[in-house]
């Protein structure tokens, strides 16, 4: 399961980097004020969390909160396959660091981990993907 870790932190490094290099080919930022990325210290916990009680679900409600936060936008300036590499690293982030701890979260990431390995388009597994965390945030999926 390491080496499976390895290469999906190692593919979310490179879905970050290309969705950087693919915002400055195409379109011209100096003008644009720098998108605010919400990274408080304090991170509200949905009162629905699944693993309430897991010990560390602030720090897995900020993972996921961030991913979404840089996910969302990505997703929607039409790079899916950027997006989903961004939920498929943050899932694996918290598999690894909070994985022991929060069972129930661990066990929602590793299905969603596991069905994307189908025959699904990027698209697809970003849904899937999303979908999981927001089962494990206890909110609905919000669809455009």
């Amino acid at each position: 399961m390491k080496a499976r870790q390895i290469i999906a932190f190692l593919l979310l490094v490179i879905a970050v980097q290309t969705t950087n290099a693919i915002t400055i080919c195409h379109r011209d930022t100096s003008r644009e004020r720098p998108k605010k990325i919400n990274k408080s210290l304090t991170t509200q916990v949905p009162e629905n969390v699944v693993d309430k009680d897991c010990g560390k679900i602030e720090l897995v409600v900020a993972a996921i909160d961030e991913a979404i936060q840089i996910g969302a936008p990505t997703y929607n300036d039409g790079n899916h396959a950027a997006c989903f590499k961004i939920y498929e690293g943050t899932a694996y982030k918290i598999l690894y660091k909070y994985g022991a701890k929060c069972k129930q979260t661990a066990e929602i990431l590793e299905t969603a981990l596991d069905k994307i390995t189908g025959n699904y388009s990027v698209t697809e597994k970003a849904w899937i993907m999303r979908m999981a965390f927001d089962k494990i945030l206890g909110v609905p999926t919000q669809t455009k």
